[in-house]
Formats: structure tokens, sequence, C-alpha cells
């Protein structure tokens, strides 16, 4: 369980790949994003590659500091003490979001309980889909469904002292090409911005943990930006696509060959 040196994707016989998606945002009761999230199957194969198993989180609340709270304690087993809430953030915390995660060695807290994860998020005006590319630190300064920003925080820059700019450990366009070539006649593209909302800010948010735990090979996190309709057509393409952006990912990482430990910052 959990991120796995390239050289080993080829002897396992099975991954796992945490896939998010958000709650309720503006006038969407139901986000797509979860939606499509939520209809990916528990396991799937796909050519030459092991077994991968989704796990799939409750909808992730539309709100800054519960993604900053939430999204470590997905990723990577917290030691004793660290899963507490440090505060009280509005919305509450679903409890739901921890309940099927896999199991883990507490005291192991570099270690990802993942091998991959996709975040998924909705575009609305788009009618396209897009794997975004990198992640941005700073000016989060559209109020999130708490009525809530980002404005004058500065953990990242001046604690972390992380970079301006942060991107996931893959070949982003060899999983494009992969991507593209598995869908054919469906409109996705690649994407340098990601927003500076909510779907950027969970982005950075995990290739920032990954970052600091200085973890090997590479930050294996990807974004998906979704169209916002929520038909049962559109569903059933966000499913589509997300199970062959999935498959990309895996493919791609797989085909891979690397000489030590890569870094994330542009």
């Amino acid at each position: 369980m959990g991120s796995r040196d390239l050289e080993d994707l080829a002897k396992v016989e099975e991954l796992t790949v945490l896939v998010t998606g958000f709650g309720a945002f503006g006038n969407n009761g139901i986000n797509p994003s979860h939606l499509i999230a939520s209809s990916l199957p528990s396991s799937f194969t796909a050519d030459d590659l092991p077994n991968i198993k989704i796990v799939k989180a409750s909808p992730i609340p539309v709100h800054y500091r519960t993604v900053r709270d939430v999204v470590p304690r997905l990723l990577f087993p917290q030691p004793p003490g660290k899963m507490a809430l440090t505060r009280s953030y509005p919305p509450s915390i679903p409890t739901s979001l921890f309940q099927d995660l896999p199991d883990a060695d507490p005291v192991a807290e570099d270690k990802p309980r993942f091998d991959f994860v996709l975040h998924i998020g909705m575009a609305a005006p788009r009618e396209y889909f897009t794997m975004e590319t990198c992640a941005h630190r700073d000016r989060y300064l559209g109020k999130d469904e708490a009525g809530e920003t980002m404005e004058g925080d500065t953990l990242w820059r001046d604690e972390y002292k992380a970079p301006e700019i942060l991107r996931p450990g893959f070949d982003a366009e060899d999983v494009w090409k992969r991507w593209k070539s598995d869908l054919m006649g469906v409109d996705v593209r690649p994407s340098s911005d990601a927003g500076r909302y909510l779907c950027d800010f969970i982005y950075y948010t995990s290739l920032v943990e990954y970052w600091r735990k200085d973890s090997k090979p590479m930050a294996p996190v990807m974004f998906l930006h979704v169209p916002g309709s929520s038909g049962d057509y559109d569903i059933e393409m966000g499913r589509k696509v997300a199970l062959g952006l999935i498959g990309a990912m895996v493919a791609s990482t797989s085909a891979r060959r690397t000489e030590g430990v890569e870094r994330f910052a542009q």
C-alpha cells in the first residue's frame, strides 16, 4: 500500500488510487465532480497493468481551511495526537471521509496511503475536460462556501518555504497523449491554470504534502476539471474520462525509468 518506486509497478498485483470530488458549490446542490467520482467502479483493469483499486472519498467541502486540514490526513498516516483538528472550521468535516481509508502503519508518517491520487473538480463554463499540470501557492482571494478567503495566509510561503508552483511527478505530456489516444473524439486538454480557487487549492495542498515529505520517486497526484453539467450522459462521459486518465497516469508511470529522487518544483 502506498506510493511505490517506478521499478516496482510491474511487480505488484494491485495499485490503489484515491479519487475525490467536491461537495455543494453555489447553485450546484450536488457537484458533478462528486457524482463522477462516486460513479467509478471499486476496481478496474487495463492492458498490461496491475489491477487498479479505487478508493472514493466522501464529497470534500468547498472550504479552504477544511481542505487544508483534511487532505494531509487522507494522504498520509498521522502520528498520535495529530488526528484531532487543530481548530474547528465550518462546515464540519464529514467523518465518512476517513471511514474507508486503507490500513497503514501509524508510525510511517512518510509513507503515502495510496499509489496515486486523482482530484476532480468542476469548471462550469467549460464544455471540455482538462488535466491540470501545476498548482499555485498564493492569491486565493475568491470566497469559499463559508464566505472565507485565504487572503493574508502565509503558511506555505513562510513556514513551509514551499515554491510558488508545484507540479506532479508525471511526464504530463506523455500522460496527456495516452489519455487523449484512449478517448478518441472526446475533447480533453492539458491546462496550466487550475483557477486560483478550491480546485487549484486542493491540488497544491496535496502536492505540497509530498514535497514536504520528499517522497520518492514522485508526487503521484493529478487534477481533473470536468464540465458543470450533471445529466446522466454527462456523468457517464465524466466516468469514462476519469477512468481513462487514471489508466494513463498508471501506464505512463509504469513506462518510465528514473534515477534518484525527483523534485516537484518548477
